[in-house]
């Protein structure tokens, strides 16, 4: 998938004499995007109270936000972020997200680079919240769920970080170095090893190193020639007195078993050595005293050239981190961007546990133009399977996380139902089996109930072909005149395009599903564009029954109902 960018840039807003004590204001624009820009002039001013911020972020690192707690929370991030325009006559940041996701095409993807003052950039914007046409509290509201958007922090350079020379490797060398200094918090650095190892080891093409109670002089040691370098223990972020009075030097560092080590010292090594990637964090590390740990670290290893760090906003799961370390290492071996590596780990968390907050955890800084950072491994057979298999967990758990519910991929296990090829799985538990692309390998099989299914192919060497339904490509082309039609809209301060948009999308997504496409779903989507745009809504009526003839029984029922 190929990513452009759309730039959201924030700065702080001049002083107000109302302004309250903890309050904090702030100004907002789209910098740059496909669809447009906005003016420094035209930024959207948003508030918040600190002290509040504070206390939601102690909340949400001791996981006391629920669901419907954690959307409330989402939207309030996308009203500051990402707010309604001031003026009803010009298209607002959301107009302009929509429509640069469209510009992007079904196959292409949205990277949101966040440039963002310090204060702004301790916010978890990972769990930014939009509303979805048609109503509801789903999880696909979350942005950084959605496989097609990528939330990046953008920090502030002299000078861009040079193109990425990359190479195919002939495997993924990762040293992993694991660190409890004695003077803080402890850390079971014994589970986070074998946390690593369970993740690693599934990945055939990968070369992990690790160091116990790592030194300075042992990660110098190890690090030559390594593609990743992957810390789990302590970070610090110190300040101190700058020159002038009032004023503050802020420092990340390291806590290694013999040593602090400054992320500057860090990152001279790390860019001599040839790594491109730096994962900081462990299970148990993130924030301590509300500050974001990593925060120091992370942009400093980028002002030092490092193309990309991901690094952990709060404390993870065990499960959790073993899921989005396992398919954030399988992306990378089949060579595809570090967005759609991040893409691939957040949905992984996000089935491990459902009703949890671990999938926003990881943040990805980054200055590289684009995320191809790696080519994948040399062994073109393993690049090729482990790019296959990423692709297809990504859309399965996608889907699964659009109807609110979780699958079982690999060996996560959780419940609900999800579609391999066309056949349905119950809710059953498949143990034991490893389910990649359309095999399925090992002696046990247990399915739920399959009647009604086609295309059914199950035992060794068992094939199955079914070619009735939609493509994807021939629903783009269906689709792509009413999103013209959409764009082309006057503007109507009571319809947002924005949304118009994603209803269509939605539609679309679920159209695609042909026979395991919800009706019931669909129906009310088009009764929502009926009342909000008719026009909009008889365009994606009459394009489904141009189509009739090859839908699923479901919706050509549906659409012959609605005439």
């Amino acid at each position: 998938m190929q990513y452009i960018d759309m730039v959201i840039e924030a700065w702080y807003a001049p002083p107000d004499p109302a302004t309250l004590p903890d309050q904090r204001r702030f100004l907002v624009r789209v910098l740059s995007s496909p669809a447009g820009e906005m003016a420094v002039e035209d930024g959207v001013p948003f508030a918040f109270d600190r002290r509040q911020l504070h206390d939601r972020l102690q909340l949400l690192e001791r996981r006391g936000l629920d669901r419907a707690g954690l959307i409330a929370f989402g939207r309030e991030l996308a009203a500051w972020l990402l707010p309604p325009p001031i003026d009803a006559g010009t298209p607002g940041m959301r107009d302009l997200l929509a429509l640069s996701l469209t510009k992007a095409g079904q196959d292409g993807g949205l990277r949101l680079r966040l440039r963002l003052p310090p204060l702004l950039a301790e916010i978890p914007w990972e769990y930014l919240y939009l509303d979805q046409p048609g109503g509801g509290d789903g999880m696909d509201g979350f942005l950084a769920l959605n496989p097609r958007v990528a939330i990046v922090r953008h920090g502030p350079l002299p000078q861009e970080i040079p193109e990425v020379q990359t190479a195919a490797d002939d495997a993924l060398k990762v040293v992993a170095a694991l660190a409890a200094a004695a003077d803080l918090p402890p850390l079971n650095l014994a589970q986070e090893r074998r946390d690593l190892e369970q993740a690693l080891g599934a990945q055939p093409a990968v070369a992990p190193v690790f160091l116990d109670q790592a030194t300075l002089d042992e990660i110098l040691a190890a690090i030559p020639g390594t593609s990743v370098f992957h810390f789990a223990g302590h970070g610090e972020f110190r300040l101190d007195m700058g020159e002038r009075p009032r004023t503050y030097i802020g420092t990340g560092l390291l806590a290694l078993a013999d040593r602090r080590v400054t992320a500057e010292d860090l990152a001279v090594n790390l860019r001599g050595n040839g790594v491109r990637l730096a994962v900081l964090g462990g299970c148990e590390t993130g924030r301590r005293g509300g500050i974001n740990v990593w925060g120091g670290v992370a942009p400093t290893l980028i002002k030092y050239a490092i193309p990309a760090v991901v690094a952990n906003q709060f404390s993870i799961s065990d499960t959790c981190a073993v899921a989005f370390s396992k398919h954030f290492y399988q992306a990378l071996v089949g060579g595809l961007p570090i967005e759609r590596a991040i893409t691939a780990g957040r949905l992984a968390a996000y089935n491990a546990d459902p009703s949890g907050r671990d999938w926003g955890v990881a943040v990805l800084y980054m200055r590289a133009h684009d995320g191809q950072i790696f080519s994948g491994v040399a062994n073109t057979a393993l690049r090729d399977q482990a790019r296959a298999a990423t692709e297809h967990t990504i859309s399965q758990w996608h889907t699964i996380v659009t109807n609110g519910g979780s699958a079982v991929i690999g060996d996560i296990r959780s419940q609900g139902n999800t579609n391999i090829g066309n056949t349905t799985v119950g809710s059953d538990l498949v143990q034991g089996d490893k389910v990649e692309g359309d095999k399925v390998g090992g002696d046990r099989l247990s399915v739920g109930n399959i009647t009604g299914s086609s295309g059914i192919a199950i035992g060794s060497g068992a094939q199955a072909s079914v070619t009735t339904g939609l493509r994807g490509n021939e629903l783009a082309t269906l689709f792509q005149a009413i999103h013209q039609q959409i764009q082309a809209r006057p503007h109507d301060a009571a319809v947002d395009k924005a949304e118009l948009t994603t209803t269509v999308e939605r539609i679309q997504q679920e159209v695609a599903k042909n026979d395991e496409a919800n009706p019931i779903k669909v129906e009310r989507w088009i009764g929502g564009l009926t009342e909000t745009a008719p026009e909009i809504a008889n365009a994606v009526v009459s394009g489904l029954r141009s189509a009739s003839a090859r839908l699923g029984s479901a919706i050509r029922q549906l659409v012959d109902r609605l005439g």
